[in-house]
């Protein structure tokens, strides 16, 4: 984890959870211990793999957070032959040698694709109908129902950032009821400064 790549791609994806954690409000964070604390205490008081596994709503504000606020949200890559590349409304002729550029955000945001696009919703992707906007989640440089292989751009790293993701939620809900914090911008991504934070008043 101390490559190159995974800090830089990491540390601007830790500060954006804080950041659009915080943004969620009260009413998420509560709604994310629930889920968080009775299913820890189901699977006998321990954090595993597979309790992580049964926390759905925190797997969605993951992928919201993601959507919002992708760690690299830049992508460039040569094309390796003629193609044709489509929109909604238009297609494009790219010849091969051409360079591409992908904008995350903007995919991300469609409002053809996602209602409400620019409004942070952590439920979005709960439930079949939200599973089945994972296809439009770019985050990894590819889809996020494709798998990173060899033939692939897509980010090798990708299921173990998912995973500190989500267990750093976990951790922090385990801990902590509710926080604030001040949050503002640099040539990185978000910034985030914690003000105050409210300890667990149960652990269930």
């Amino acid at each position: 984890m101390s490559g190159a790549n995974a800090y830089a791609g990491l540390r601007p994806l830790f500060h954006a959870l804080m950041k659009w954690l915080y943004l969620g409000g009260e009413k998420l964070h509560k709604d994310l211990i629930n889920e968080i604390r009775e299913t820890v205490k189901s699977e006998g008081g321990v954090v595993t793999l597979a309790s992580i596994e049964k926390m759905k709503l925190t797997k969605s504000v993951i992928f919201e957070i993601f959507r919002m606020e992708p760690a690299a949200p830049h992508q460039y890559a040569r094309a390796r032959e003629d193609m044709v590349i489509s929109s909604h409304d238009a297609s494009y002729q790219v010849k091969k040698g051409e360079v591409l550029f992908g904008y995350q955000p903007l995919a991300m945001r469609d409002p053809k694709i996602f209602e409400n696009p620019n409004e942070f919703i952590g439920t979005r992707f709960l439930g079949e109908e939200g599973e089945k906007l994972l296809k439009y989640a770019y985050w990894s440089n590819e889809r996020q129902t494709v798998d990173p292989i060899a033939d692939n751009k897509q980010c090798a790293g990708k299921d173990i950032v998912l995973l500190l993701a989500r267990l750093m939620v976990v951790e922090f809900f385990l801990r902590y009821d509710t926080f604030t914090a001040e949050v503002g911008k640099n040539y990185t991504g978000s910034t985030v400064t914690v003000k105050t934070l409210i300890k667990a008043t149960s652990i269930n």
